[in-house]
């Protein structure tokens, strides 16, 4: 027997004790293959054929709490077929998942939002299929899902946050699986709210409409995170008042998925010319608005190439609170030099 297959052999036999007597701290976890067991380590990496770093490290707290928590590491990782095991290939999230959609029976997939995309302002061919300039600025999916964000709902914090143990005891009067009623019961709860606050969002989206580069290259014309964070929803945001909309409210028709974002030149886009008064009027913000309420430029920056009105505006008010408030806080200091100082006088030159 080879030395390496007697060092492998030895690493399965050691992985099987671990499987069986020492079972993973958490019980609603996928992880049935047990490949924490290696990729718990926050130091685990490689350095791969083109010289760069590969961090294999996987967070179990992060991942426990994840959209992905039923997701067995070989569904993503369909290549691995045994342990240990060899570099492994990009995954392909377009690839059916073994979790089956309960409304169709069907193995779930990321297809729908592929499509949603490439018919979106973010895909990277047009509409005749050739590719679009620069289409390597465009984002993917790891640009705007760079984080399993779990936010669990604010109102029950007497125990936990996110956790009502009243909500759970009406689970269970049906459900008999305690892992099966706390993965659902995250599922729902964390989907009754935003996934992010509107900062967290703009935050995401500044990353290219925020960029000089990017928005030069193509033709954007403002900064359209910036401009968002001098408008009063923008400051509102800057609050952390999430009653407020973000980006996503705008650029999205109302009930749509969000891959579902279309150019504001699309007629079928929220943000065109005739439709852009539709999300204003939206049942939780401005109910009843018209066109004439939605006709303002958001995204408009007050610089003198592209709103020399509001630009000369605001210059008017500046200087008129500043020659106001600068006369009178020199008369205050002046008045309280007097007082501290009443004798004082200024030496006349003879």
């Amino acid at each position: 027997m080879s030395l390496k297959r007697a060092a492998r052999l030895y690493i399965v036999g050691f992985i099987f004790i671990v499987l069986n007597f020492y079972p993973s701290k958490n019980l609603f976890s996928a992880d049935v293959g047990n490949c924490l067991l290696c990729h718990k380590y926050p130091g685990l990496s490689r350095i791969d054929e083109q010289g760069k770093m590969k961090l294999l490290y996987v967070n179990e707290d992060i991942f426990n709490i994840s959209v992905h928590l039923k997701v067995k590491c070989e569904g993503c990782h369909t290549d691995i077929k045994k342990i240990p095991h060899d570099p492994v290939n990009k995954v392909d999230c377009l690839v059916e998942c073994h979790i089956v959609e309960p409304s169709s029976e069907q193995k779930f997939s990321h297809k729908d939002v592929d499509n949603y995309v490439k018919k979106s302002v973010h895909a990277a061919l047009d509409k005749y299929g050739m590719p679009k300039k620069f289409k390597e600025d465009l984002p993917t999916c790891k640009n705007c899902h760079d984080e399993p964000l779990y936010r669990p709902l604010s109102f029950f914090k007497q125990v936990r946050p996110g956790i009502s143990e009243a909500a759970l005891g009406r689970c269970r009067v049906c459900h008999k699986k305690e892992d099966f009623i706390i993965r659902f019961y995250n599922h729902v709860t964390t989907r009754l709210h935003r996934t992010r606050n509107p900062i967290n969002i703009a935050e995401v989206c500044a990353r290219c409409h925020d960029d000089p580069l990017l928005v030069e290259r193509h033709n954007l014309g403002t900064r359209a995170v910036f401009s968002y964070g001098e408008t009063f929803h923008g400051k509102a945001a800057r609050f952390l008042d999430e009653r407020v909309p973000d980006c996503l409210d705008c650029h999205v028709n109302t009930g749509e998925s969000v891959h579902q974002m279309l150019s504001h030149k699309d007629s079928a886009a929220i943000t065109y010319r005739e439709n852009k008064y539709l999300a204003c009027s939206n049942i939780e913000c401005h109910p009843g608005t018209s066109q004439q309420f939605a006709s303002y430029k958001v995204h408009a920056e007050f610089n003198l190439d592209q709103s020399p009105v509001q630009y000369y505006f605001t210059l008017f008010f500046i200087i008129l609170t500043g020659g106001t408030l600068l006369p009178l806080m020199a008369i205050i200091f002046l008045d309280l030099i007097r007082r501290l100082f009443p004798d004082a006088v200024i030496p006349r030159r003879r």
